[in-house]
């Protein structure tokens, strides 16, 4: 079967590489250069999925972050409705101890929230239950694409 012919210009020392190493792998010089030319243009292919995954994975990263943060802003939308329903208005001359009161409370509340955060417990957690198994399926999706455009 004949294949076609391609004619490409190399510098002169490009060309003695290509004669050194086709003797050396016991090749012909069209056989090297088809193998070359293959792995470069499959190359930007590999490239292109990698790039594909690593995208989907980021933007499935800014979907739980964007989730998240709905989570919290509900959870302080909710906190201050509750707050301003259930505090009543302080008078003039309550409002030196209820401003102390409020500072300790607050310094209790940062405590509080600081050792939470340390400890690794997080309001989205307890309040969004997420699923191991849909990662794995937007994974196995990921690989099948990847195999259906390595075989294109």
């Amino acid at each position: 079967m004949s294949r076609p012919r391609v004619q490409s210009y190399v510098t002169p020392a490009l060309r003695k590489r290509l004669r050194v190493y086709s003797v050396a792998q016991g090749a012909t010089e069209s056989a090297v250069v088809q193998a070359a030319l293959q792995e470069y243009l499959d190359r930007d292919v590999k490239d292109n999925v990698l790039i594909m995954r690593r995208l989907d994975r980021i933007a499935r990263a800014a979907g739980r972050h964007e989730r998240d943060l709905a989570v919290l802003s509900e959870a302080f939308a909710v906190f201050v409705q509750v707050w301003f329903a259930h505090t009543a208005e302080v008078s003039e001359a309550e409002r030196d101890p209820a401003t102390r009161s409020g500072l300790s409370r607050y310094k209790k509340f940062v405590d509080h929230v600081a050792a939470k955060f340390a400890g690794g417990a997080r309001l989205v957690s307890d309040v969004v239950k997420e699923d191991p198994a849909a990662d794995l399926a937007d994974l196995a999706a990921a690989a099948a694409a990847a195999g259906d455009q390595d075989g294109a």
